[in-house]
């Protein structure tokens, strides 16, 4: 048993054949199940044609001798009648001469049996003596396999029965040979197929369970596996993971990288917040206005909060409006009257979490460029869910105004994902800023679309998943 066990795993885990065994039994399963199902087909067909064959020209041949019997008796050469059946059994003996008799009539195996009436019926014996039968010849002649002779006007009648496996001696042995090797391998194709199943289906389901895992949670990997597994299936998961490592790997560059990135925008918009601020602060302070002074300065505390916290990657979207509202308290001091500005948000939205400066970067745009110097410019923010025909929740935003829109050439840049560069050779990171966390936060499941014309406003539409704050949701498990 220990010799027959090295033999095996000598064999079976052999590099040549763990690489081959896979291509073997697919190509078995593929290409010699068929071919031995065909083969079985043609065999059984000939053995069954060449049976009826066989057994077609025994009866002529044994018809045709009982005929030159009953020709004999006719003629006076022999008289049947005088001592029946002993005359008859001594005609009916070369009916046992073996398969090897040059008369064609010759058999073995079988019995016969005479009868004058129909009904009593005697057996004839090889050496020509012969014996009454318990059962009637009209019983005797139900047999399944056999050779009745009678005739209209003859004064006796023969049955032959032959053996099971009588017609079947002349199949050639090559039929049997290609029939039994046929059966051989349509029986261990399940065994093949149990083989597979686990050199493929169960290593394509680690796979997919591993692909699953992967998605919630990229440090998933696929532990290590039995050598049972073939080795194209084990380089696989070698490689899915050595790729699963370099997609975790640049997911955590891509997050540094925005923060580096949100890090900027800071360093970007503070200096230049501040030096508007100074200079509307001075210029409040000349006019002694000192109620819109406090006011401005509360609003612009507020506003840097907001802008320079750290260590917190999502916001509520009622946080974000609620920083969006304080900006636009600090716009509407520096433009009085030259916008309007309206948000609609379902109560169910406002604890949904996006990413910070989301909504606000696009309402800072529109203050920005949009602004009309002649009409008033009116905003708007809407904010709401919907469900996927999947059954899953998305996030939708919105944000629009009645400003002078997008140039074309800028709006291409933002459909192709990419940052605007003016002639000055200024880049304009704020809303490619925007692009990229929401592909970084969501990948293929958010998605920005811009729609704009020049002098006919913008709007900018946003889908985001659906994630609620797990603050309310632990609120709400403690009201239960």
């Amino acid at each position: 048993m220990k010799e027959h066990s090295r033999l095996y795993e000598w064999f079976w885990y052999r590099p040549l054949f763990r690489r081959l065994r896979l291509r073997l039994m697919t190509m078995i399963l593929a290409l010699v199940l068929p071919v031995s199902l065909i083969c079985l087909s043609l065999s059984l067909i000939s053995v069954f044609q060449s049976a009826e064959a066989t057994r077609s020209s025994h009866q002529n041949s044994l018809s045709f001798y009982v005929d030159q019997v009953a020709l004999r008796h006719e003629l006076g050469d022999i008289d049947i009648l005088s001592d029946f059946p002993s005359t008859l059994s001594k005609s009916m003996i070369l009916l046992y001469w073996n398969s090897g008799s040059r008369d064609p009539g010759a058999y073995n195996g079988g019995s016969v049996y005479v009868s004058r009436d129909g009904e009593e019926a005697f057996l004839v014996r090889p050496d020509g003596t012969w014996k009454k039968t318990d059962e009637s010849f009209s019983v005797l002649k139900n047999a399944r396999y056999r050779f009745l002779w009678e005739k209209d006007g003859q004064p006796f009648r023969v049955l032959i029965t032959f053996p099971y496996d009588f017609s079947l001696r002349t199949v050639p042995a090559w039929f049997w040979l290609s029939t039994l090797i046929s059966l051989i391998t349509i029986f261990s194709c399940p065994l093949l197929f149990m083989r597979l199943k686990h050199d493929i289906l169960t290593p394509m389901a680690v796979l997919e369970e591993s692909i699953d895992a992967f998605r919630g949670d990229l440090s998933a990997r696929i532990p290590p596996q039995p050598l049972t597994f073939s080795d194209d299936f084990l380089h696989l998961f070698d490689h899915f993971n050595a790729m699963a490592a370099e997609v975790q790997s640049s997911h955590v560059k891509d997050l540094k990288l925005i923060e580096t990135e949100m890090d900027n925008l800071r360093l970007q918009v503070n200096p230049h917040m501040l030096l508007n601020s100074y200079n509307m602060i001075y210029a409040l302070a000349e006019s002694k206005n000192y109620a819109t002074i406090q006011d401005y300065t509360l609003c612009l505390a507020d506003y840097f909060r907001y802008v320079l916290r750290k260590g917190q990657q999502m916001v509520t979207v009622k946080q974000e409006l609620e920083f969006v509202d304080n900006f636009i308290r600090i716009q509407r001091i520096r433009f009085p009257d030259r916008f309007s500005y309206i948000y609609q948000a379902e109560e169910d939205c406002m604890t949904a979490l996006i990413p910070p400066l989301l909504i606000e970067n696009f309402v800072e745009n529109a203050i920005k460029y949009a602004l009309n110097p002649k009409d008033p410019i009116e905003i708007v923010v809407s904010v709401h869910r919907e469900e996927t025909e999947e059954g899953k929740e998305t996030l939708h935003i919105a944000i629009m105004d009645t400003g002078s829109g997008i140039r074309p050439e800028v709006l291409e840049k933002l459909q192709k994902r990419e940052p605007y560069i003016d002639e000055a050779g200024q880049k304009h990171i704020g809303i490619y800023n925007c692009l990229r966390r929401v592909e970084l936060f969501y990948g293929d499941e958010g998605d920005i679309h811009f729609s704009s014309a020049v002098g006919g406003g913008t709007q900018v539409y946003m889908i985001v998943p659906f994630s609620r704050s797990a603050k309310r949701d632990a609120g709400r498990e403690a009201r239960v």
